[in-house]
Formats: structure tokens, sequence, C-alpha cells
């Protein structure tokens, strides 16, 4: 009988000790992905504090164009305009780009997307992050979508400054896609800010380009990509 108390007593001890092991692991991959959204955030606070600028006289240039009589409207004028702001805009997101992929010193890719969006109840850091992120779909991706639907109006300038629309949409996308590789959860949030303006379609649409609804798929968590869906 001793015997037998003395088995229960090592394994409960085991357990114990494996028990506490997982937790001060979990409490370390916590703190872990903190300090990395806190990184994140001032990475992608930074940018918006340069891109928000650059978007909205972008937007000032094509109204201001489009509220001109037709026959004071000069195409090649309004190219020159926005040409350089959205070269500039899109430099500063290839920049934050690179500065998100080196954010991870850990490399660490989807099984920590996995664990981020199950059970996982979202940090004061991650929710500063997804506003952050917010913003910037809000200005760069809502700009560049304004901006196309103007631009077929204007045919020549369409021609001109539609590569360059393109070209502003892809290091958005790469933003996006690593931070989603990164701490997926945050994704959600941003999904559900962004339902509240009506442009969660926008979320989805990186996530696709991104591949990360394949990912997330693999992994299960298909329901996911409808961002928002239950609040």
């Amino acid at each position: 009988m001793s015997e037998i108390a003395e088995n229960l007593q090592f394994n409960t001890g085991n357990q114990s000790e494996h028990g506490e092991a997982h937790a001060e692991q979990s409490q370390k991959q916590t703190q872990t992905d903190k300090e990395l959204a806190v990184r994140l955030s001032a990475l992608i606070e930074d940018a918006n504090s340069r891109v928000t600028p650059l978007c909205r006289m972008i937007r000032k240039n094509i109204e201001n164009f489009e509220a001109q009589k037709q026959e004071d409207r000069d195409e090649g004028a309004l190219v020159k305009q926005v040409r350089p702001l959205l070269e500039q805009a899109e430099k500063i997101l290839n920049e934050t780009n690179g500065a998100v992929r080196g954010a991870d010193p850990d490399n660490r890719l989807s099984n920590t997307a996995k664990r981020n969006m199950q059970d996982h109840k979202a940090s004061p850091e991650e929710q500063r992050l997804a506003e952050a992120l917010k913003v910037m779909v809000e200005e760069v991706g809502g700009t560049i979508e304004w901006a196309r639907d103007k631009l077929n109006n204007f045919p020549k300038a369409k021609r001109d400054l539609g590569p360059l629309l393109d070209a502003l949409g892809q290091p958005l996308t790469q933003i996006i896609g690593g931070v989603g590789l990164l701490l997926a959860g945050v994704l959600n949030l941003v999904g559900n800010l962004l339902k509240g303006l009506g442009l969660d379609s926008l979320l989805r649409g990186i996530v696709s380009a991104t591949g990360l609804d394949k990912i997330y798929k693999g992994l299960g968590l298909g329901n996911w990509l409808n961002m928002g869906s239950k609040n």
C-alpha cells in the first residue's frame, strides 16, 4: 500500500513539475509576444505619422483636379503632383516592411499564428498594434482604392498613376502579411476595427493576397476569414 502511495506521490509530483514548466514557458511566450507587439507598434505608428499626410495630399490633389472645369483639367499636371507623393509613400512602406521582417529574431511562423488565434485574449500591446494597423489599412489601402475609383474617369492619369498605386499596395500587403505570421490574433482585432468603418473587406483582400488565408485554412482556422462576423 505504501508503495502505491509513493508511486502516486511520484506521479503527482511529475505532473506538478510539468505543469509548472508549461506555465512558465507560456508566461515567457506571452511576454515575448508583448515585447514584439510593442516593437511592431512603434514601427507601424512611425510609418503612419509619415505616410498619412502623403495619402491626404494625394486625395486633395485629385479632389482639386476633379473640381476644375473640364476644359481646365490637365491630367499631365495631376500626374506630376501625385507621382512623387505615391513614390515617397511607397518608399516609407518598403522601409517599414523591412523593419517588420527584422523585428522577430526567433523567426516564428505558422505555429505561433495558430497559438495566437485560438483561446487567446489580446493584450493591451496587441490592441495598440491592431489600432496602428487599422490606421495604415484605412489611410493607405483606403486611399489606393479611392484613387483607383476616381482615376477611372481620367484615362491618361490612370495610365501613369495606376502602376504606382499598385506598387504602393505591395508593401502594405507584405506588412500585414508579416504581422499576420507573427501575431495572427492581431489581425482579428484589426478586422473588427475596420468592420466598424465598413472597410473590413480591404483587410480580407490583403490577407488573401498574402496567401495567409491558405495558411489559416491549413491550420483549421478558415472560419477566422469571416473577420468580425460574430461581433
